[in-house]
């Protein structure tokens, strides 16, 4: 190890681009990438007494780097992946434990309720606490008992509740702040799970594109969707470089052939700007961008 770096779980010069699903991005300056809650804790409160930038990156579902890279430090939370059963239906989950994990060894194994709320969506428990991720039958944060937070104040375990939370967003972890593990409470139920896993993992594969891309690029607006608006204005197909807007779903972006992060961006704003132009609607992107 560097004699200069913190950590023995510090990396310099480390390449993001292969922790996102997107596959696109330049290297960060410092990577700390613990295995431990504990050394999250530590890593955290280093960073905070570091100068310049810094940020977190678990699953990298929903993510797009800069091409130049990141010139700060990223806490990389993808190695904490462990996952302990407390008892009555009770359970603690790391940050980085992939959401999907979840699904599969715990909600279908125990026939957990709620299953087609969280089917399906990538990236991993921390991300999709933060973004309280989920779908029309459900998000991440209806299934908490309390989340164990970091940040500027201090380590808190704050309990759940329904004001803290909304549609793809929470008031409980502002920026700058990490989320290291969530305490989830499931209910069992009499309506058998596998066949709704089963229905939204074939419909997702039918209806939306596999391959490189964040899901979703843009929120839905107030009683529409954006995937139907970016459709309507005619946008399905068109292309920047080595990205495309899908042709399945429009609100996919696909980085079909070695697609650069501006490739992506510029398609963004064409979405965003010839949305706002037909329809008078301002598209709010569902991805987080690092540069």
């Amino acid at each position: 190890m560097n004699s200069n770096l913190p950590f023995d779980f510090a990396i310099e010069n480390y390449p993001l681009a292969p922790l996102t699903i997107y596959g696109v991005g330049g290297p960060a300056r410092l990577a700390l990438i613990p295995r431990t809650v504990d050394e999250a804790v530590q890593a955290y409160e280093w960073v905070g007494q570091q100068p310049g930038k810094r940020t977190v990156l678990g699953g990298g579902s929903n993510v797009l780097i800069d091409d130049a890279g990141y010139d700060g430090i990223v806490v990389v939370m993808s190695e904490l992946n462990a996952l302990e059963v407390l008892g009555n239906d009770r359970y603690r989950i790391e940050s980085g434990v992939d959401l999907n994990q979840v699904v599969r060894e715990i909600m279908l194994t125990n026939n957990y309720a709620m299953v087609g709320g969280l089917t399906g969506i990538p990236g991993t428990v921390g991300g999709a606490i933060y973004m309280n991720a989920g779908t029309v039958n459900g998000s991440t944060c209806m299934l908490m008992e309390s989340v164990d937070v970091i940040g500027p104040e201090g380590r808190k375990l704050i309990p759940m509740h329904e004001s803290l939370y909304s549609y793809r967003g929470q008031t409980f972890c502002p920026r700058g702040s990490l989320i290291l593990q969530g305490f989830f409470k499931f209910s069992k139920t009499d309506e058998p799970q596998q066949p709704i896993y089963d229905h939204y993992i074939e419909r997702r594969q039918r209806t939306q594109p596999q391959g490189k891309c964040c899901g979703s690029v843009f929120k839905n607006p107030q009683g529409d969707h954006s995937g139907r608006l970016i459709q309507a204005a005619g946008l399905m197909g068109t292309r920047c470089g080595g990205a495309v807007i899908s042709d399945k779903h429009a609100n996919f972006i696909m980085n079909d052939d070695n697609a650069t992060s501006a490739d992506i961006r510029q398609l963004i704003e064409i979405a965003r700007t010839t949305v706002k132009e037909k329809f008078g609607i301002t598209l709010e992107e569902e991805v987080v961008y690092i540069k």
